[in-house]
């Protein structure tokens, strides 16, 4: 299997969204989102101080893609205008097709645990949210929400003691298992055969992975470090960086060096339509564009009621 190389590293740079929460982008700019198709945007977002989330994400449109937010620590409430609410708690992740348009809020919230008669808060939260493109057969799909809950999110341990956990996609040579999938099987998933995974990975281990020739893949470092090869060396992959691979050759390859990491690998089939973004719409056209902010400032933005799957365990 050819090997692939590094194609660049986009760095995260700190910006704020919603009513002010500091998050980091890792990346997320429509100049780039040729390069990262289908995969949009990531935002990782979170604080070890309340007053830098609780504003949160409060109401807000999409229409046109897919969000997935993964709470790492802590919680997020969500409320649909539709009447769709609940909670995401630590470990837990909500795959949401936006399609033809949903309004809702999203908001970061600690995590309070009864030890006794007392409320015992722990401040930090933090979490990431991916946008997945839509090709444009599918940009007014049905809105649908699906939420795994972290007991199961099906999970591994690889040979070299890699830990996988596997939300969308296959991967193969699992000891005792041989091979295992992912449960999220949304409309990005089926249409772009979609591959998202976090991996904990221990120090001087390597991980390689099967992609389809053409597919796009990358990976973000959410703790720690990587190095990955680019041109005749490697090259290291910094925390909260991402590392982008070129789309020639079929085994993606990246390892640690003294240090563990944290990481999640994203893969999936390019689009390769055109895009016209602003803010959270995502169409293919500016006529398209400026129909769905006319629909909003009119009161016909959401044409359908969303479907929920809670609990999706496969």
């Amino acid at each position: 299997m050819a090997k692939r190389k590094i194609n660049s590293i986009i760095k995260s740079f700190e910006t704020l969204e919603g009513a002010g929460v500091k998050v980091r982008r890792a990346f997320g700019d429509p100049t780039l989102a040729y390069l990262t198709d289908p995969f949009l945007l990531l935002d990782d977002f979170g604080s070890r101080y309340p007053h830098e989330y609780l504003a949160g994400f409060p109401w807000h449109p999409h229409r046109g893609f897919e969000t997935v937010t993964y709470v790492i620590k802590g919680e997020v409430h969500h409320e649909d205008s539709t009447g769709i609410k609940g909670i995401l708690r630590s470990g837990d992740l909500q795959w949401m097709t936006a399609g033809s348009g949903i309004f809702h809020a999203e908001m970061p919230k600690p995590t309070v645990r009864k030890e006794g008669d007392k409320e015992i808060q722990d401040p930090e939260n933090r979490g990431l949210q991916l946008w997945i493109n839509l090709p444009a057969r599918l940009k007014m799909t049905t809105p649908m929400y699906r939420n795994l809950r972290d007991k199961h999110v099906p999970n591994a341990t690889l040979d070299n003691g890699i830990e996988v956990r596997l939300i969308a996609g296959e991967i193969k040579g699992i000891p005792g298992l041989g091979s295992l999938s992912g449960p999220v099987n949304n409309a990005s998933v089926l249409a772009q055969d979609v591959t998202y995974m976090e991996l904990i990975m221990p120090p001087n281990v390597n991980f390689s992975y099967e992609v389809k020739e053409g597919y796009t893949s990358l990976v973000y470092v959410i703790e720690g470090e990587l190095l990955a090869p680019k041109g005749e060396n490697d090259v290291i992959i910094k925390e909260k960086n991402t590392g982008l691979f070129n789309r020639e050759g079929t085994s993606v390859n990246f390892r640690t060096s003294e240090r563990s990491a944290r990481v999640i690998f994203l893969a999936g089939r390019p689009i390769e339509e055109l895009i016209a973004w602003y803010g959270p719409i995502v169409m293919n056209t500016e006529d398209e564009l400026v129909q769905a902010f006319q629909e909003l400032r009119e009161g016909k933005f959401v044409k359908h009621k969303a479907t929920e799957v809670d609990d999706i365990t496969s």
